[in-house]
């Protein structure tokens, strides 16, 4: 049921009431589409020798999704030419400082964080219910936020409690997630995988 008569509005009324494939982790050995992850090709990622496109492939391999696919492929050969790790130099800042001294083991937290701190107005929201090792999700009251603060919201909270509010075929939707949107998900889904790794930092962070 939707509360919007009005095509548009309920099309995006949609995100509001829906990523697969995420399941709930703590520390330790993750597991990602029920697969635990390589030992050889995690020591790869935190040593710089497996390249982007490898990590987001392992990242979503699992996601068979045709539409889904066919527009990651679209972006990793896109990617090639234009990298994008973060939304601008104030997500840069803003991620790098959030996560100096926390727990980077914690991969959910990483992820979330990432996107949360994407948006200026949605970081400024949120930043006070993300202090320590976790998120107080049930205490953010969003107010005056924008559809893409709201999409990066909702995946944050998806890939740190496991929920599932965007579905793989909004992230194939072009129209309703934006390519720089897409990156930034796809990301943050490697990252809550396998964690922050070197490609993220530039030398004033390592």
């Amino acid at each position: 049921m939707y509360f919007s008569d009005n095509p548009v509005d309920r099309y995006y009324e949609k995100i509001m009431i829906g990523i697969p494939n995420f399941q709930p982790r703590g520390y330790g050995t993750f597991v990602f589409g029920q697969k635990e992850v390589s030992p050889l090709f995690c020591e790869r990622i935190q040593s710089g020798a497996a390249s982007y496109q490898e990590i987001i492939i392992e990242t979503t391999k699992s996601i068979k999704y045709r539409p889904f696919v066919i527009r990651l492929k679209q972006y990793l050969d896109e990617r090639e030419v234009s990298p994008m790790n973060y939304r601008d130099n104030r997500h840069y800042t803003a991620f790098m400082n959030t996560i100096r001294k926390r727990d980077k083991s914690n991969f959910a937290l990483m992820a979330s964080l990432y996107l949360l701190t994407a948006d200026p107005l949605l970081w400024h929201m949120v930043k006070h219910y993300t202090e320590g090792e976790s998120i107080n999700f049930e205490g953010i009251k969003l107010k005056c936020i924008n559809t893409n603060g709201y999409i990066l919201y909702c995946c944050a909270k998806d890939l740190y409690l496991g929920t599932k509010h965007i579905s793989v075929s909004d992230l194939a939707d072009t129209e309703l997630i934006s390519k720089r949107l897409f990156s930034l998900i796809c990301n943050a889904m490697a990252i809550r995988r396998f964690g922050v790794w070197t490609e993220f930092f530039n030398d004033e962070y390592k």
